[in-house]
């Protein structure tokens, strides 16, 4: 029987749904017309329903979202996501605009911690780069079809070549990613047919060699405390003297800022955790009240859909990552994995022991784009907590906030504990530090959390 290359394809795309593994296979190279010829081909013999496509044209993309709208396209299980062109196109382009080698090589970092965290979470990540010489663009180009104007959506590139193949190979950042964990497919451009075929067979292989290898068997990894827990400082002493007076200066402040904010590019996402009936919501509704309603919004952490089941844990909060001038309200995080989840069995250990390090990526790449982040721990005594439980069950305005949940997380009090100690000492870090609130108070926690804010806004906008 003859080799019918579109057969293997389907077949493989079968076993990919199958066996329900996200693929993510990103395409590079100096040669945009190349690179949109070969997925062209490629796609056409796929079933276009378990295939998502994406075109990265990095002259637009700006911050405070680049990296998240990559992992925002990432594929979920059993599908193909083909990148047509990706982080490396974006950090040619931001290196050839700013010139930083200081801020290449926090690129550099995040584009290998951004793939490593993929394949740690399941996806095969395929690097798939079209060398382009001069001499086969001049021999084959006509067969990738003809050049597109540069003003049409559907122009195959706006990248520079000799720019792309300077930063690329003369910053050495084709063999610094080139990583054991999501290692470069370097394929010659030749005659169209042939280089569709060493890309496909490229792409074939890996994903049968990734299919047919047992996952390895690691122990969970220990949780690296080397930060300081921010909650030995903290006291349960906090006052509220002049609490009305103070509350309407902090919120005429942040009415200033956020139209500063909104004129700037940069962003702000306000994270909150802490105990049940510390005032979380309290707080959030005091700091949103002092906004206008056209620039923030609210997202409450839930337990996951399946569709975001099927994707890597962090993705399902890329959607609430605020474009810039904007906003975002975090009621509960991503630090679920390090508390409730690793607590009622729904992450396994060796997830729990990583998630320090994913996170502190995630964040750096949040920080990186431009984005303020602040993260608050509102921290009450289980005798505070008891006593506003006890009071929301006779308050009938308050009693659908105490459920059963509440007071068996509370039996658990000393393990939530121990966890938010872990949470705390791990992820404390320069760039995304911990805010903890004495919340004791209630009226005094709201005024520390906006003071916070307010003097975050102003130091960050004054840059």
């Amino acid at each position: 029987m003859p080799y019918c290359l579109e057969c293997e394809l389907n077949k493989m795309q079968q076993r990919i749904l199958t066996e329900g593994l996200p693929v993510l296979i990103l395409f590079e190279g100096s040669s945009g017309r190349a690179i949109g010829t070969v997925i062209k081909e490629f796609m056409r013999c796929l079933e276009p329903r378990g295939v998502i496509y994406t075109h990265f044209d990095p002259t637009e993309k700006e911050t405070p979202r680049s990296m998240m709208d990559f992992l925002q396209r990432t594929p979920g299980k059993g599908q193909i996501g083909l990148f047509d062109r990706s982080w490396y196109s974006f950090m040619v382009e931001r290196h050839h605009k700013i010139r930083d080698p200081d801020d290449l090589e926090r690129m550099i970092d995040v584009s290998n911690g951004f793939e490593r965290y993929l394949t740690m979470n399941g996806v095969l990540v395929i690097k798939i780069f079209l060398r382009a010489t001069d001499s086969a663009v001049a021999k084959f180009g006509s067969q990738y079809g003809p050049r597109t104007p540069k003003i049409s959506f559907l122009s195959m590139d706006h990248i520079n070549p000799s720019k792309y193949k300077q930063i690329m190979f003369g910053q050495q950042v084709y063999e610094r990613t080139d990583t054991e964990w999501a290692p470069w497919n370097k394929i010659m451009v030749r005659e169209l047919g042939e280089t569709f075929l060493d890309a496909a067979e490229t792409i074939m292989r890996v994903i049968d060699e990734r299919l047919n290898e047992k996952p390895p068997v690691s122990a969970p990894r220990e949780i690296d405390r080397k930060f300081n827990n921010p909650r030995e400082e903290a006291k349960f002493c906090g006052t509220c003297d002049h609490y009305e007076i103070i509350m309407n200066d902090l919120s005429e402040q942040l009415g200033v800022l956020q139209m500063d904010l909104s004129l700037s590019n940069r962003s702000l996402i306000v994270c909150f955790e802490g105990w049940d009936a510390s005032g979380k919501g309290s707080c959030i509704k005091h700091f949103c009240h002092a906004l206008n309603p056209r620039g923030y919004a609210v997202f409450q952490t839930k337990a996951p859909s399946q569709e975001e089941l099927d994707h890597t844990y962090l993705w399902r909060f890329v959607k609430g990552i605020p474009k810039k001038g904007h906003i975002a309200v975090f009621d509960r995080t991503w630090y679920g994995r390090m508390l409730v989840e690793h607590i009622e069995g729904f992450c396994t250990e060796q997830e729990y022991g990583r998630s320090p390090i994913e996170i502190n990526a995630f964040e750096n790449m949040i920080v990186g784009d431009g984005t303020i982040l602040l993260k608050f721990w509102l921290d009450i005594t289980p005798e505070e907590q008891k006593k506003r439980f006890k009071k929301r069950m006779n308050d009938p305005l308050k009693q659908w906030k105490i459920t059963d949940e509440d007071w068996r997380n509370r039996s658990k009090w000393k393990e939530y504990d121990a966890h938010v100690d872990a949470m705390l000492t791990s992820t404390n870090t320069e760039t995304a530090p911990w805010v903890v609130v004495d919340a004791n108070s209630k009226k005094h926690a709201r005024i520390i959390v906006l003071q916070t804010i307010v003097d975050a806004l102003k130091k960050e906008l004054n840059k």
